[in-house]
Parts: structure tokens; sequence; C-alpha cells
């Protein structure tokens, strides 16, 4: 067998972090919330650590748990599940897989930073043959490279990927912009006004769309005076924000749509329809034509209505 649990004293567990950590961009941070448990409950859950040949112990996952008794208590040495230093690598990462969906799904950054410390120990073929189905990994060849330069952006990016800010979908084409400030200047704009999936892909669109007709870079035009203003505006919320900003950009797209838009919206005004009716036209105005559609409490509702009009 090759896990046992054991007492380890606290200098023989080594301080480094980077060998085996499936998140370095954060586990030095100790949240309010996990300092809070540790110090009612103390370390329930034992941490992972594996044996090497000089008697010291490399941590490969529980740093926080560690730091916490190093900064905090009195302990001189800590319950680990320990490793042997001959265990298969395979089995040192099932278990590193197991330890962390314990505590929930690997984020994108955090898949990446596996498959790093995976191809340090194998070849990626054979990562990708043995990880791809539990990492939930499309195939394909460049699924590895594209994984691995998440790890190489700046540190805010990853922690933004780690938490979700940038939306999984989103990832790739961020990082397909060729200027690391333009990758940044983006990141901060999602961020920022907190958008999700469907907004953060219109407005990359949009914007990578005008900057490149203008000639400029992303995060030069996202610091022109009437980008600013709206980013800045000190009496509109987040909502607000993203509208005037959209609206700036489809206009500057296409500006006879963006008239179109503003005529249509104020002619469905002028019609004083019910709350639950809505109009709605033709993607771009390609077509004349135009879809009323109308919000019912329940399917009862709309069979009544349907009868009245049929009758």
């Amino acid at each position: 067998m090759f896990l046992s649990q054991q007492s380890i004293p606290l200098e023989a567990i080594s301080p480094t972090i980077a060998e085996w950590n499936l998140h370095p961009w954060e586990c030095r941070i100790l949240p309010e919330e996990l300092h809070a448990s540790l110090a009612s409950c103390g370390i329930l859950h034992p941490p992972l650590v594996i044996a090497d040949s000089t008697r010291t112990f490399a941590v490969v996952s529980g740093v926080r748990r560690i730091e916490f008794i190093r900064q905090f208590s009195p302990l001189s040495q800590v319950n680990c599940l320990v490793i042997d230093k001959n265990a298969p690598h395979n089995f040192i990462l099932d278990l590193l897989l197991v330890e962390q969906n314990s505590a929930g799904p690997l984020s994108l950054a955090e898949k990446a930073r596996f498959i790093e410390i995976a191809c340090r120990l194998s070849v990626p073929e054979e990562v990708m043959r043995d990880f791809q189905k539990k990492l939930q990994l499309k195939g394909g060849r460049s699924t590895i490279p594209n994984l691995l330069k998440i790890l190489d952006q700046d540190e805010s990016i990853i922690q933004d990927i780690h938490a979700g800010r940038i939306q999984d979908r989103m990832v790739t084409e961020l990082l397909s912009l060729p200027k690391n400030g333009d990758r940044l200047a983006m990141a901060l704009l999602f961020r920022n006004l907190r958008m999700g999936d469907g907004q953060q892909r219109k407005f990359f669109n949009l914007i990578r769309d005008i900057a490149c007709r203008e000639g400029v870079s992303i995060s030069a035009f996202l610091q022109k005076s009437d980008v600013v203003e709206i980013l800045e505006h000190t009496m509109m919320n987040i909502p607000q924000k993203i509208q005037h900003l959209g609206n700036m950009l489809q206009h500057a797209v296409a500006p006879t749509s963006a008239l179109a838009e503003e005529a249509f919206a104020l002619q469905i005004k002028g019609l004083q329809l019910p709350s639950s009716y809505t109009v709605s036209h033709s993607p771009f105005f390609e077509k004349d034509d135009v879809t009323l559609s109308i919000t019912f409490k329940n399917l009862a509702d709309c069979i009544r209505y349907l009868n009245q009009e049929q009758n």
C-alpha cells in the first residue's frame, strides 16, 4: 500500500508549494471563512504529503491547512496522509484529483496546472489517454498546448479564469490576442462589469472589430475618453454601464442599424402595450418580419386567450 497516516514534524514538511499544488496563485491566501473553520474545529481532513529521499515531505494538497498550523497553532506535528516515495505517478495524480474534487470541480486554470504537473511525469499522449475523461477535456492535439498557455498569462488573468470571472468558452479567444496589454484590458473590463458568458463574447467581438478597424490596440480603444466616461460614471450602476457601452459599440459598428433600433424602440413605446407583450425585430433588420410575444402566468391563461382569439 502506498498510502499511510502518520504524524509528521512541521519542520520536516517543505515550505515549497510549486511542485504539486493545483492553485499556487492563491494557496498562500487564507480566507476568513477557512481561518474561522480551522480555528474552531481544527483540521478535520489530513493534508496529503509525499515522502522523498531526504526524509522531508512535499505537500501535495493542504498547503493552507499546514500554514495555519505554522502560524496560529502551538502544535509541532500534524497528522498527514503520506504517499510513499515509490508510489506510481498515476497513483499520486489520481489522489490529487480525488483530493481536489472533494472540495469542488477543478477550474479550467486548475486543469491546466494538473496537466502541467502530469506532463512533468509522463508524455502528453499518455496524460491525455489517462486523464482526458477524468478532467472532462476535449480531445485533439491542441488541447494540452491551449491549456498550458493559460499558465503563461499574467497572474490576474489566471485568477480570473480560476474564479470563473472569465468564462471557460471565452478563454481561448481571449488568449488568442497577441498583445498582453489587450488581454489584461479585456479581462479588467469583464471583471469590473461582472459580465456573463453571452456578454463577454458580444463585447469582445465588438471591441476587437472596432479597434482593428480604427487601427488601434484594444487597450488603447478602452482608454478613449467616451469609453472611460461610461466605465467611470459615478451615477450609473453596472447594468446601466453595460447597456450604454453596448449601445455605443453597436452604433460604432453599424450606425444605420443603431439608428433603426432607436426608431423601432420609439415606435414600440408609442404603442403602450401591456407589460406582458414583447415585440422584436429580425437580427440587424435583415427582414421586415416582427415577432409579438405574450407572457402568460400559466398554461390555463394561455388556453383561454387562444380560445377567445379563435372565437
